[in-house]
């Protein structure tokens, strides 16, 4: 089992630092952590659902978007904070790469 695949699997650990741990981590990774990190938005936790959102950010990629967007609705404030902040760092990256790819 790979660092990716470890971390993944500690996303289903019972306990929530545990959790929050490995989405952080997986921010890191990027783009193969992408798909795990948009499940854990729905963690029972509202601290891992946080981590899950900041690390989305992290990841910088376009496929956690509408997941972002729907965290913008979560019961807690600093995940729908964090929701909104990851998708403007998201949306900066988009911006920055059709810069510099205009002819």
């Amino acid at each position: 089992m790979d660092e990716v695949e470890r971390y993944i699997k500690a996303l289903g650990d019972k306990d929530r630092g545990v959790r929050q741990a490995a989405a952080m981590a997986l921010g890191k990774i990027g783009k193969p952590a992408v798909e795990p990190l948009i499940r854990v938005l729905g963690d029972k936790d509202r601290q891992v659902r946080w981590s899950a959102a900041l690390a989305l950010g992290e990841t910088e990629d376009r496929r956690a978007v509408k997941p972002l967007k729907g965290a913008l609705r979560d019961e807690d404030e600093r995940v729908r904070e964090t929701a909104a902040s990851s998708l403007g760092k998201i949306k900066r990256k988009r911006k920055k790469t059709e810069l510099l790819t205009r002819k």
